[in-house]
């Protein structure tokens, strides 16, 4: 077993899949840290994204077999699985990058499915994309200001100043082209470009991947302030023990099917989750079985 180029186990594979070290290198490291909700999420009652049984995926090749998710306003859910399992094709799919095959996404009360993605994002559903995309010859300040194009003409000046001052790193590299952050910088960037659309409901797809530690518990940090202000995040990241530390529910994909949903405090503790992963045997738990 390799992680970041290096050997951290060998054997059997009851005892690969059962190793701390696998463990950690796929659920996230026990030294990073996140803040959790101080008090708990009672939930709002006013539900923002709401998927009904969808079917999606590529051409002939089906990915996405029946699944159905809810995000409340204020709420952050997290959708947990291993690469491959179909989150990625959740949210291009949701987003409208992508067709669905069949079922229903609504934004509110509003259905979705067949809209252009442009149009999805103008009622209000912003993605940051898996890789940043932010837009490498334009400086950090225009790709900032492009996120309000949806708003139309107005003076954005307070607002930018405001997601500065959560950014920091993007207030030293404000006149520099994008291009030329780093890879930790450039998702800052990205996430700061989706906040300025004001959107309804922020998706993050793997917001982490590629990030040094520091740089993931700053962002882990910034997303945990974005959480506490009410911001409505549904959020894919391969670091399964700090997203369930920032979330409130969740749900794990495995093979394009929901097979477990329920609060981050009981999904923490599923062996589902790992069994996501690892392929470990699971057992009942708190949380909630979803049949496939």
């Amino acid at each position: 077993m390799l992680d970041a180029g290096k050997p951290i186990c060998s054997g059997k594979p009851s005892q690969v899949r059962n190793d701390p070290a696998v463990i950690e290198a796929y659920l996230g490291s026990g030294e990073l840290s996140a803040k959790p909700r101080e008090h708990g999420w009672a939930g709002s009652g006013q539900r923002v994204l709401t998927v009904r049984n969808l079917d999606a995926g590529y051409g002939p090749v089906g990915v996405l077999k029946g699944i159905s998710i809810e995000v409340g306003a204020g709420e952050m859910v997290a959708l947990l699985g291993s690469n491959g399992a179909g989150k990625s094709t959740t949210m291009r799919a949701i987003s409208g990058l992508l067709r669905p095959v069949s079922g229903e996404i609504a934004l509110g009360d509003k259905s979705v499915e067949r809209m252009p993605a442009h149009e999805i994002a103008r009622d209000g559903l912003q993605l940051v994309p898996e890789g940043r995309q932010v837009f490498p010859e334009l400086s950090v300040l225009d790709n900032i200001r492009i996120g309000a194009f949806r708003r139309g003409k107005g003076d954005y000046a307070g607002e930018i100043e405001a997601l500065l001052d959560r950014f920091p790193r993007l207030r030293e590299r404000l006149h520099i082209r994008a291009g030329l952050l780093s890879g930790g910088e450039q998702q800052m960037l990205a996430i700061a470009r989706g906040l300025m659309a004001k959107p309804r409901i922020l998706l993050l797809d793997e917001p982490s991947l590629g990030l040094a530690p520091q740089m993931i518990e700053e962002l882990f940090s910034v997303l945990a302030d974005l959480r506490d202000e009410g911001t409505t995040i549904l959020l894919v990241d391969q670091m399964a023990a700090l997203t369930l530390t920032v979330a409130d529910r969740g749900y794990v994909l495995e093979q394009g099917q929901i097979v477990r949903a329920g609060t981050a405090e009981a999904l923490r503790g599923d062996p589902a989750l790992l069994e996501a992963y690892l392929g470990n045997d699971s057992s009942g738990t708190e949380s909630q079985k979803v049949p496939a």
